[in-house]
Order: C-alpha cells, then structure tokens, then sequence
C-alpha cells in the first residue's frame, strides 16, 4: 500500500512538473456568424429588337465568351447595308468636289477665276471630306449595332434566372439572364466592437455550413472602418440594437456547393 502511494505520489509530481514547464496552450478561437455572398450580372443587349435564341436553361455553367442568346440580325444588317451605300455616295462626292476645287485652284493662279469661286471650291471639297469621315463613322455605329446582336456571358458561373423567351420584343438593356459568377465568392459577417483586436486583413478562417458540415478556408479581406447596428436578418431581437462592424471574408476554395445567402460559421485563429 505504501508502494503504491509512492508511485501516485511521483505521479502527480511529474505531472505538475510537466504542467509548469509545459503549459498546454490552447488555441483562442473566434466564432462568427454570417452568410455567403455571391457576385450576380444581368446580361442585356445593348439594342432593341426581337429575341432570336436563348441557348441557356437556369442551372445550366457558363463560361467566358459563350454566346447565351441571340437578337434577330436582319433590321442590323439593313442598316449596315445603307450605312455602307452612304460611304460610297459620300466617297464620290469627295471625290469630284477635290477635281472641281484642283481646276478651280489652277483657274486662280491664272486669275482666270475669282478668288470667291476658289474659296467656294476649297470650302466644298472641305464639307464632302466631312461628310464621307461622318458616313464611314455612321457605318462603324451600324457595324457596332450588329455585333450587338450577340450576348455573351462575361465571366464564368451559372445561370441563376432565365428572364425571357424566344420570340420576345425587347428593349435596349432589358436583362434576359441572370448569371450567378463562381469568382470570386465571400462571406459577410459582422464582428462586435470588443473582438476587433482579434482579427486583421488578411487573418485567416475555417468556413463551415450547417449542412453538412463542410468546410472551407479564407481570410478577412476587409474590415469596415464604421460601426452599424446589427442586421435584422441574422441576430435576435436582443441584439439588433447593437454596434459591430462588418467583415468580408474571402473563399480561398470556393465550390459549386455554396449558394447566395447560405448560413455558415468562421472560426477565426487569434493568438
């Protein structure tokens, strides 16, 4: 029995030994609240006419530079035509305005005619060279017109909302897709006044949803230099009179899984 207190003895001495010397330190960990943020578009046509084709359904990955619909080309392509016949009318005209103004000179020189008549040339060739620079810019507006004929997706990420159809007369900046964008995704939480000495731009995070508990790395990216009162949609009503300051936490590892406004948890490492 004596034996056996001896041991338990040297025990407990050996642990408060190793406790001193070797403190366990534990890691001060941070938890917040909030909810995904994702970057959304809505594509328009940047001119009028009649929807052609929709070549997206809503759910359906897009990526940069994929055609997602089409307006009926044919109005554009008439007025790029009479666009391209007023430069030629316009050329021409230029052109005998420069030999009337060339004799006209020569006449001059010779005073065979009147300066009045070879101002007059001079003034009518200068107008016919503006109106062919006038008519080749109306054909870069046509040209321009037709090519906006086409809408393409601007960056990569999946559509959120197909808003028209087919057969559709639409206006000028009409949205006909809403595309969710996979880059770049973040979280907004908010930080009370007392934990700001806890965090810094670049202070990284564990990302977890309530789902299924998957989880994801980021850092802060941004820390609001003013205070605001609590979002009504996150806290309770005991809290929503206070101040915090709002974070944006970037997703380092983003994936298709995370979806606009879905609750997750970060837990911040302090030191």
């Amino acid at each position: 029995m004596k034996k056996f207190i001896l041991i338990l003895a040297v025990f407990i001495a050996g642990l408060a030994y190793f406790y001193i010397n070797f403190p366990f330190k534990k890691s001060d960990q941070l938890v917040l609240y909030g909810n995904v943020d994702i970057r959304q578009v809505n594509t328009a046509f940047r001119v009028s006419g009649r929807l052609l084709k929709m070549n997206f359904e809503e759910g359906d990955p897009v990526h940069q530079g994929d055609i997602l619909a089409t307006l009926d080309p044919q109005p554009l392509i008439n007025a790029k035509n009479q666009a391209q016949a007023k430069v030629l009318q316009a050329a021409a005209a230029a052109d005998n305005a420069a030999r009337t103004n060339k004799r006209k000179q020569s006449l001059c020189q010779t005073k065979n005619a009147s300066q009045q008549d070879c101002d007059t040339a001079q003034a009518n060739e200068d107008i016919a060279k503006a109106d062919l620079a006038y008519a080749h810019a109306s054909l870069d507006v046509a040209q321009t017109a037709l090519d906006d004929t086409t809408l393409q997706s601007p960056a990569e990420g999946v559509v959120l909302i197909r808003i028209a159809e087919p057969g559709t007369l639409l206006s000028a900046g009409v949205p006909v897709y809403t595309i969710s964008l996979n880059k770049k995704m973040w979280v907004r939480a908010y930080i009370q006044e007392t934990d700001l000495g806890k965090v810094k731009i670049g202070s990284e995070v564990i990302i977890s949803t309530d789902s299924d508990r998957k989880q994801y790395h980021g850092h802060i990216g941004f820390i609001s230099p003013t205070a605001e009162f609590t979002p009504k949609s996150i806290e309770t009503s005991s809290l929503r009179t206070d101040l915090v300051y709002r974070l944006r936490i970037i997703i380092d590892d983003a994936d298709d899984y995370l979806k606009q406004g879905m609750p997750v948890t970060i837990q911040v490492m302090t030191k």
